[in-house]
């Protein structure tokens, strides 16, 4: 009896620890798998792809900024609401400066470090790559953040008496993975895409670095906020959706034109040149 007993529980805990790793597993792959799907898109357009190594690296780095972007997120949002605005301004610095510029200099960030390393990077050598590096920093950001949002539904599934994730429960969550896949990921790839675009530049024209990126900032970061208060607003008014779906139309297509101008420039990028050295055009 007693060792029926313990048979008995013995199968219990291996079904609910098996239970538990297929929760974890379901919750996992819903929010890293977009990602990893949009990662291998981009960076099968560049022509002449980039290391594996650099790429993990790129990606880890953007995830694990994450961590900072939502700490200094929530001390300016709580700092913008101590001020007393009024509503309209207290809204747009909400979502441009405290969300989506933090966002956005987070991920380049991420590639600023490799591009202060590139005397160990000298994969970093031509205009394209700026944009590829800038997208994955952007996807490994992204994916850390599907996780994020995608914990409240995981954590409604588990609360009371079960901890399992119930089949309809996973394909809520991977409706709503698919859901972000062609909304906010998409929207992190583009953004950083063409910030990514102003960073080749500067390369290009090193006399205007600081205005070229200046003027990547503010674009992707108002575009980025100006998406976010959509979504928000469409909760309430569903005419707000044209404003998020005109933004991504308008970034893709940016970004196909300024990809496609970068491929076709003659130029290589030697990072252990000085400055004034850095593009050599091929005759």
């Amino acid at each position: 009896m007693v060792n029926e007993l313990n048979i008995g529980a013995a199968a219990a805990a291996i079904y609910s620890l098996s239970g538990t790793v297929g929760s974890f597993l379901v919750y996992i792959l819903a929010g890293v798998v977009p990602c990893l799907l949009w990662l291998f898109f981009y960076v099968e357009q560049d022509r002449h792809q980039e290391p594996k190594k650099e790429i993990l690296a790129v990606f880890l780095i953007g995830a694990l900024m994450t961590v900072p972007a939502v700490a200094m997120e929530i001390f300016l949002i709580n700092a913008i609401g101590m001020l007393n605005l009024p509503a309209t301004i207290a809204i747009i610095a909400t979502n441009i400066l405290a969300i989506a510029f933090i966002e956005e200099f987070s991920k380049y960030f991420a590639v600023w470090i490799k591009e202060q390393a590139v005397n160990q990077n000298k994969q970093l050598d031509e205009p394209v790559d700026f944009v590829i590096y800038m997208v994955v920093s952007a996807l490994g950001f992204a994916a850390v953040e599907n996780l994020l949002f995608l914990l409240p539904t995981v954590q409604e599934q588990i609360v009371g008496n079960t901890f399992l994730l119930h089949a309809d429960g996973a394909f809520q969550l991977m409706s709503l993975s698919v859901f972000r896949s062609l909304s906010a990921i998409l929207l992190h790839t583009l953004c950083s895409g063409v910030l990514g675009y102003y960073m080749a530049m500067t390369f290009c024209h090193r006399e205007k670095k600081m205005r070229l990126l200046a003027t990547g900032f503010v674009t992707v970061s108002c575009l980025h906020g100006l998406y976010n208060f959509s979504i928000i607003k469409s909760e309430s008014d569903f005419a707000y959706l044209f404003i998020p779906l005109a933004i991504i139309f308008t970034l893709a297509v940016t970004l196909f034109v300024q990809f496609t101008q970068l491929g076709r420039t003659k130029s290589v990028c030697d990072m252990r040149l000085s400055p004034k050295q850095k593009f050599r055009t091929k005759n």
